[in-house]
C-alpha cells in the first residue's frame, strides 16, 4: 500500500511541468498575431506593395479576393478599390502563404476603417500630400 501514495506524488508532481509549457507556447503564437494584425495597418496607411511571401485574401459570402503580388499595387489602394466595389469582408487572411492569418470582421473592421482614412486612393505609392 505504501507505493500507491508514491505513485500519485510523481504523477502530481510530473503533469504540471507539460501544462506549463502549453501556457507558455500559447502565450508567444498569441503575440505573433498581434505581431501581424498590427502589421497590416502600417502597410495600408504607407499604401506599401505586398511582399512576395505573404498573402492578402477578402473572403465574402460567395466569393473571394486575392491582392496580386505584383510590386506595383499598394495595399491601401487595393483594399480601397475592393472596399468600394464589394464592400466590407466577412474574412481577411494575411500574413505569410505558409501561415497567414484569418480575422473576423468584427476584429479588423474598426481598424481597417482608420487606416483607409490616411490613403491617397489616386495613387499606387505612399500618399505625398500628408508630407508636406
Amino acid at each position: 500500500m505504501p507505493s500507491e501514495p508514491k505513485t500519485r506524488k510523481s504523477r502530481e508532481s510530473t503533469n504540471p511541468r507539460p501544462r506549463d509549457r502549453r501556457r507558455e507556447s500559447a502565450k508567444g503564437s498569441k503575440g505573433s498575431v498581434s505581431a501581424t494584425h498590427l502589421s497590416l495597418p502600417k502597410l495600408i496607411q504607407e499604401n506599401a506593395v505586398l511582399q512576395s511571401r505573404s498573402q492578402l485574401l477578402l473572403m465574402y459570402s460567395d466569393f473571394q479576393t486575392e491582392m496580386p503580388n505584383d510590386g506595383k499595387t499598394g495595399v491601401g489602394t487595393w483594399l480601397q478599390s475592393r472596399l468600394k466595389e464589394h464592400g466590407m469582408p466577412s474574412l481577411l487572411r494575411f500574413g505569410p502563404r505558409s501561415r497567414p492569418q484569418v480575422f473576423r470582421r468584427d476584429e479588423f473592421s474598426e481598424w481597417i476603417t482608420l487606416a483607409l482614412a490616411s490613403v491617397n486612393p489616386n495613387s499606387d505609392t505612399a500618399p505625398q500630400e500628408h508630407l508636406s
